[in-house]
């Protein structure tokens, strides 16, 4: 998984729900009709084990989600045919500061330091609903199914694939819940679900290492 993780906003039913009244008013008008695409980029990578880095003086939420991989060049591929793109699937961590608007690119939000640990890939098809787990410090915290996403997999996977060529390696995130987990240094955030190796980051203050 060496390859541009891209990632998608809107995508659980909850966003859509709680921004709902806003995306009716200006600038917005109306909900966004297409997927909402953002990039995290290669600074924000990192693995089970690593530490997550806390900016001093921001909130920092824990997103759990799963990560697809794109198993070779695919381009205006259908969503029918998707799974023939995908290697596997992963746990994986959209670590993000207070998300307030979507109508500015949310760069300092989601684009810092170490704020995309992603786990181990396993060979799935995703053919049934799983659910996401988070716990801090060995506490369970979070718990979210997959069956509320908005967009399956396979769709976003048609729909990136449409205007952008996904490359073997790269990574689609499939979205989070509106309610996330706050973290702070020092906490232990283990992301589970069944079947897949779980995900452990710990939390440092950014510049404590």
């Amino acid at each position: 998984m060496k390859g541009t993780v891209f990632a998608v906003a809107l995508n659980h039913q909850s966003q859509l729900s709680h921004w709902l009244k806003a995306f009716q008013q200006a600038p917005y008008q109306t909900p966004p009709k297409t997927p909402v695409w953002f990039i995290k980029p290669r600074n924000t990578r990192i693995n089970s084990g690593d530490t997550i880095l806390h900016p001093v003086g921001e909130e920092v939420q824990s997103g759990a989600t799963l990560a697809l991989v794109i198993s070779k060049n695919a381009r205006k591929v259908s969503s029918e045919n998707a799974l023939d793109f995908i290697a596997g699937f992963a746990l994986a961590n959209e670590v993000s500061l207070p998300e307030e608007t979507f109508y500015r690119p949310a760069i300092k939000a989601k684009c810092r330091d170490s704020f995309c640990p992603i786990g181990e890939m396993i060979k799935t098809t995703l053919s049934a609903p799983i659910e996401i787990i988070t716990q801090v410090n060995g506490k369970e915290v979070d718990r979210w199914s997959t069956k509320d996403l908005i967009r399956n997999a396979c769709e976003l996977v048609a729909a990136l694939s449409d205007f952008a060529t996904l490359k073997e390696g790269d990574v689609i995130l499939l979205g989070t819940p509106h309610q996330r987990v706050t973290i702070k240094p020092g906490d232990e955030v283990v992301i589970q679900a069944k079947g897949f190796p779980s995900l452990k980051n710990t939390v440092i203050a950014a510049g404590g290492q």
